[in-house]
This record gives structure tokens, sequence and C-alpha cells, in this order.
């Protein structure tokens, strides 16, 4: 019996007569020469039943129903007629090697020819479900053996099993509440990771589904990180491992889908056939695996790349496989429990996308802290393939506090490897700022994808070979530019700016490419290698055509504008990085591309402008400063000259990029400073010992200055000096400053942080107005808060500035 029933193509001479099936996909083939006379007549009475079964399918149906299937729809006729035939059929069966003599042995020891006839269809079934099982691992194990490197060259592959690294998982997820850059607020999130090691344990990939301190099962769970972390490689690397037979994951079957691919569907569909489109090989067994959902995983990976991720909190939802509806409606169903409740879901998202998933269906959540030290000492050691250039390599990183730091991040360290492997050393010196170590990494790419360097082409032959590759960056910076202001990651080859790059042999060293596969339909889906790069491009763009600057940019010093979410700092540092002297000069001598002269003097203007606004008002600073860093130029500090230098970077847990751009202003300035705030960034006594000479030289020496931060140091007296004060909780005078110093700072504030602190000071009840600087206080909080409304463009930013005026207006 096949795949369509009783038209078998494998029947001889595609007879529908009561002839019985010869072809090899038949389980109930049998040589007449081997049958005694009643197994052959039991065999006939299962063929009958199952061929003359009329099934309600057409060819190249997705779901055509399996022999098997067609077995159990008849299961009560089979133990009618076989049950005075069953011994012989056994025999018979062991004869043909189908049935083991175990299996004989399960089978005789049932009470009556009924019950043995029912364990013989059941052995039959298991092993057919074994048989699917473990060609579904076969299946997996193939798909998941190479590791493709983002510019490896055309059928280069990388075994994975060489080249995995381990990633650190801890329990947890990423929350980005002030909407910083997730890369960069994830190098502060880790350094608490580093601090709390003891706390959090180290989870392996085969325990994510196991978790001694939960109250119920782990059904769902959510892995995160930020872009590069290592997401997909976790997914493989469990795959991998399944494949390979590794008994730590307790599942029969994993079921792998990309978000990539399911944005391509945009018609109505089944879980069925979501799961038929990469796995047709199952379709036999697929009822069996969906009815014994408990020993199915389902990996849904790249959430934050689904285009229908905003809308996967359903009301509708979906109960059965066969159940045709929207994606978005399947998937939301299958994360909350209403599809096949019992299987085990693991969804992978960045966190920006984390607000949008349905949580509280979420049982455990994962986050994926990327590489410690040796870790990274390992993926060098496996890249580069010799210890000693190996080690030879690390010690230059090692070197570089800059480049180390990043280094935790997977798809960075790859980046870094890359450069040091064309250069073989670092060609442009050593990197003092990201944008160096992006400019070295563009550089590198190129080298190793043209057939010759540009230093050594022959003079008739370089000014070609330099406007080619600029063309080529050019619109590999239109494609990162258009997307990165949409917030998109991913493109077509439908799209025209892909469309562009067709041809050009330098698509691969910078884009990924995969291939999306619909029914009689194939496209290719590209994104940039990581996250930064996008955004490095995108700068490239900005800074050499007549482009204007993104809006976001031109009002980055305006209080309250949705524009301050954080979105673009990383492309800003990029910008300024790229529209300094010593890089513009790198890019023109090596890649032919030249800055917008007028933009680079316009761009100067500009971040002197807004840090001068800034510091005088006292608003937050600390990616403007990092703008400033990356220019490495001292002259524009001492352009900036405010009326008063207030350095406000409150609020964010400091890294140590963080705290190199911070000195490197407070140097250049040195020590003109009115105001120092530091509060909440979880600063160390070391640190502020290393600051403390240059506090030292503020020019208002009387003044009182607090730091509210919780030092952890054993001697944090030794900071203390003889103008040191304590200061007394209940003495109203001390609290009306508070509130004024309050107050002051959310005037500067955007929205999303001004929301940070109205969380902090509104809890209120009758008693907190009893003192008169609270009332002061509470006012001029609704009043700001009122304003803010009024100019607020983003719907939901508004509903949460409403909610807290509502409990300020008393």
């Amino acid at each position: 019996v096949g795949a369509n029933g009783p038209a078998c193509s494998e029947r001889r001479n595609g007879s529908r007569s009561a002839e019985l099936c010869q072809g090899q996909a038949c389980l109930f083939r049998y040589a007449a020469c081997l049958c005694t006379s009643v197994a052959r007549g039991a065999l006939d009475t299962m063929h009958r039943h199952v061929r003359t079964t009329r099934f309600p399918i057409t060819p190249g149906d997705l779901r055509p129903p399996s022999d098997r299937q067609a077995v159990r729809v008849l299961r009560v006729s089979l133990v009618d007629e076989l049950e005075g035939q069953v011994d012989s059929l056994v025999e018979f069966l062991v004869c043909r090697e189908v049935f083991t003599r175990d299996d004989r042995e399960e089978v005789l020891c049932q009470l009556g020819p009924r019950m043995r006839v029912r364990k013989v269809l059941d052995i039959l079934e298991c092993k057919e479900y074994s048989k699917v099982k473990q060609k579904h691992k076969e299946v997996l194990r193939r798909r998941s053996e190479s590791m493709l490197f983002y510019n490896t060259r055309h059928g280069e592959k990388i075994q994975f099993s060489e080249h995995y690294v381990n990633l650190l998982l801890v329990d947890g997820h990423q929350g980005l509440e002030n909407k910083r850059h997730e890369v960069l607020t994830f190098g502060q999130k880790r350094l608490c990771l580093q601090q709390k090691s003891a706390v959090h344990e180290k989870i392996r990939p085969a325990e994510l589904f196991l978790c001694a301190k939960a109250v119920r099962p782990v059904r769902k769970v959510l892995v995160s990180g930020v872009a590069g972390i290592g997401k997909t490689i976790l997914v493989q690397k469990m795959l991998f491992d399944f494949g390979g037979n590794k008994d730590h994951l307790a599942f029969d079957f994993i079921i792998h889908m990309t978000f990539r691919d399911l944005n391509l569907i945009d018609k109505p569909t089944s879980l069925r056939e979501l799961i038929l489109r990469k796995n047709r090989h199952l379709a036999k067994e697929l009822d069996n695996i969906l009815a014994n959902d408990n020993k199915l995983l389902i990996i849904l990976d790249g959430f934050d790349e689904f285009r229908h991720y905003r809308s996967c909190d359903v009301d509708s939802f979906v109960t059965e496989p066969d159940e045709d509806a929207e994606v978005m409606e399947v998937i939301g169903s299958l994360m909350q429990g209403e599809l096949l409740p019992n299987a085990s879901v693991m969804l992978t998202s960045r966190p920006a996308a984390i607000s949008y998933i349905p949580v509280g269906c979420i049982d455990r959540f994962v986050l994926i802290a990327g590489f410690s030290l040796a870790e990274v000492q390992d993926f060098f050691f496996r890249y580069f393939q010799d210890n000693t250039l190996a080690d030879r390599m690390f010690s230059v990183v090692s070197a570089n506090e800059l480049m180390l730091t990043l280094c935790y991040i997977p798809a960075f360290c790859y980046i870094v490897c890359c450069i040091l492997k064309e250069s073989k050393d670092l060609c442009g010196g050593s990197p003092k700022t990201m944008t160096d170590i992006y400019v070295q990494y563009l550089v590198a790419l190129l080298r190793s994808h043209t057939q010759a360097r540009v230093e050594t082409c022959l003079q008739d032959q370089k000014a070609g070979t330099i406007q080619q590759l600029s063309d080529t960056v050019l619109k590999l910076g239109r494609l990162a530019f258009k997307n990165l202001l949409e917030h998109q990651t991913l493109f077509y080859s439908s799209d025209q700016e892909v469309a562009a790059l067709e041809g050009s042999s330098l698509v691969s060293a910078f884009l990924d490419k995969t291939i999306a596969e619909e029914p009689g339909f194939t496209e290719e889906v590209y994104s940039f290698a990581h996250l930064t790069i996008q955004e490095f491009f995108a700068a490239v763009y900005c800074a050499v055509t007549d482009h204007p600057l993104p809006d976001a940019l031109e009002r980055t010093s305006c209080p309250g504008d949705v524009s301050n979410s954080g979105h673009l700092d990383l492309f800003s540092r990029f910008l300024s990085g790229i529209l300094s002297e010593r890089n513009a000069s790198f890019l023109s001598r090596q890649v032919g591309i030249c800055c917008c002269k007028e933009k680079v003097n316009a761009y100067r203007e500009k971040i002197i402008r807004e840090l001068r606004v800034l510091c005088e008002s006292g608003a937050h600073i600390l990616n403007h400063l990092h703008c400033l860093f990356e220019q490495q130029d001292p002259s524009l500090a001492l352009d900036v000259q405010p009326k008063m230098l207030r350095v406000n970077v409150s609020d964010e847990t400091l890294s140590q990029m963080d705290y190199n751009a911070i000195k490197y202003f407070l140097n250049l300035t040195e020590g003109k400073i009115s105001e120092l705030d530091l509060t909440g960034t979880g600063i160390s006594c070391d640190t502020l010992r290393d600051i403390q000479h240059i506090l030292a030289l503020m020019p208002f020496p009387s003044s009182h200055r607090a730091i509210w931060n919780d030092l952890t140091d054993r001697e944090p007296e030794s900071m203390q000096t003889k103008g040191s004060i304590t200061v007394n909780f209940t003495d109203d005078a001390s609290w009306a400053e508070w509130q004024k110093w309050v107050f002051k700072r959310c005037e500067v504030s955007s929205n999303e942080k001004l929301l940070m602190v109205l969380h902090k000071v509104c809890n209120i009840s009758t008693h907190h107005f009893e003192p008169q600087w609270t009332k002061t206080f509470y006012s001029q909080l609704s009043q700001l808060i009122k304003s803010r409304i009024e100019s607020c463009t983003e719907e939901d930013m508004c509903k949460k500035l409403k909610k807290f005026d509502s409990i300020l207006d008393l």
C-alpha cells in the first residue's frame, strides 16, 4: 500500500483489483512461496481491509493518511477476523524478520487471541514510529553537521563539531527598560552577571527543559540574547546532538522552524502543513507524533525577525493541528499552549521583541551571555587551527582592552579573527574606538574577496578596482541605511536595493544568505552578518553621500522626543568615527571612499552645539560623550565652552567603554566641571579613585556633592573627605533640595527616562502630602507630565504617561 491509497503506483501494473501489493513501501509485503496458507490468509485479510478503503485525497495532498492510519481505523474488524490465525501470523512475521523473537514472546504472553492481535498491531505501529524517528534524526544530523560562516566561499563547509565553542547560558532574561541599543545595554548587563557568577548557575543545552526550582513542568522556554550572541548556534547545537543520538535530549522528535521561512506564508495554513514543508519524511507518522506531543519539541528560531511578531498575543486560538488559520494565530496558539498543550516549545529572540511575547505562558527564561575569556581563547584556537598563531593573535587582542571587551559576543569575536587573519596584525594601528575596529574589518574582507590587494594593483587597474569597491560598499550602505531607519534586518531578493547588488562577488563577504522555501516558490533572504555591521555600513553611506542626517539624530538634544529611544546610538557613534579625519583618510586610501567635506564640518558644529546645550541643562550626555570619543580630536571638547558644565551620565550601569569615554572628556575639560552626576551607575571605589584627581579640580570646592550608589567595596570610607556631610533624612530642608534636584533631572529627561523616575517617586498615599515640599514637587511633576502628553506622538508612551497623570491628579 503506497502513500496515495488504492491507486498505489507500487502495486503490480497499477491494478485496483484484489491483487496483493508487491511494492517496497508496503509493510505487509510477502513472498507467497514462503507463507503458509493460514498466514497468507491472515495477510490477505489485512491487505483487503487496507486496500479497499477509499481515502478522500488527491495526489500531492500534504496530509495523506498512511497505511498505519488505515489499519487503526479498521482495528476492530481486524481483531475479529485474525483472532483464529494470529499464532501463524506471528511466526510468519518472525520468519520475515519483521518481528524479533522478543516481539513474539511479548505477543504470546497476552491472554487470549484477541489481545494477541491487538499486540501485533501495536508492535507494527511502534516499529514504523521508531523507523521514522531514526530517519528524522539522520535528516537533522545531515542538516546541522556544517557550520556556514558568513563570508565562506560557495561550497566551503566547516564541520560544526570542530568549531562549536560553548556558550554561557544562565536563568533570566534581558529587558530593555531604558531602550538603549541592545548590544550596548547587554555590555552592562553582562557585568552584573559576571559579578554574580556564583548565583547564576551555568545551564547546559540539554538542561533547558530541566529545572529543579520549577513548580510546574517546563514546557515553554524563551532563550534571549543580543544580535550575534549565538542563539541560532545554540539551536544548531541541539539539533546536532539530537541527530547524533545524544540521550540527554528526552524527546522523540524535534521540529525546527525559522521565522524567516514563516515570513513567506501569506495565506491561511495549519500546523500540520508548517511541519511538513521541510519534513515530508514525517508524513506517514505525523498523526502518532502529534498524538504523543509530550515527546515533541518544537523550536521557533528568530522571533524578532517575524513580520508579525507584534501580533502573536492572539485572542482567537487554533486547537487542532489540521485547523487552518493565519500563521500568527497558529504560532500564537502554539506558544500559549492552546495547540498541542503537552508539547515543549523553545523560542529564541533578541531582547527588542520580548515585550511582544505572551510571557505569561513562558515557564523558563534563559539568557545567552556569550563567551567567557576562556571561550574567547578557545574560539581563537578553533578559528586559526594553529596553536602558535592563535596564541599570538590572542595576545594582540588581549593587549587591546576595547577589542577584548567586545569579544564576549561570538559574532564580534569572529569579526576580530577576520581582521587578524587577513591583516596578520592590525593594519591601521591598534584600534582605539569601535569605528577603528569596523573600518579595519571592512578593509580586511575587501582584501580577501578581491583578486589583488588595492595597494598592489597596477596603475592602470588601480583606479577601476578602487571605483568598483567604492560602488559596492555604497550599495551595501544604501541597503543598510534604508532598512535601519525602518527597523528592518531582513532583506529579500525582490527588494530593489538587493537586486542592485546582483553579480557582485563582495556580497557574500558581508551578507548572510538563506533560502526560504514555499511549495513551488523559493526566495533568497539576506541579512548583514551582525546588526552592528548593518549600522556601520549605514553610517558609511550617510557620511559619504549628501543624504541628510536622520531626523532622529537632528533632535537628540530635545528631551521627551521619541528619537531618544537609543535605536541609533551605535549608528551615531559610527558616523562620528567615520567623519573623523583619521578614519576618513584611511577609508579614502584603502577603499576610495571620500567623506562629504560639508558633512564633516557640519557634524563637528552639530556635536559641539549639542554638547554645549546638554552640559548647560544637565541632560543625559553619555552617547554624545561616546561620539566625541570616536572622533579622537581634543580640539572638539575645548570648543564646547558651556556657561556651566554639568555632566549627567546617571541611571546607566556603566561599562568599561563608558568609563573610557567619560574619562576622556573629563581629562580634556581639566576639571572645569560644575556637576558630575553618577547616580545609579554602579560605579566602584576603584573607578572613583581613578577620576578623583579630576574631581579635586572642580571650581566649587565648598559645594556639597553626593553620589548615590551601592558601593560594595570594603573601604568606601577612603573616598570621604573633610568636607563630607551626613544627610539627615528627617530634615524637610534636605528633602526640599532633593526635590529640586530630581525635578530638574525630570525636565531634561526623555519620556522613557522620565517614566523610570516616576515609577520610583509616585508611590503616593495621603500622608505623603503633609510636608509642603511634597505638594510642590508632585504639582510640578503633574504639570510636566501634562506637557509631555500634549507633545507625545507614541501611543504606548502616551498611555503610560496618562496613567501617572491620573495618579498625581489627587
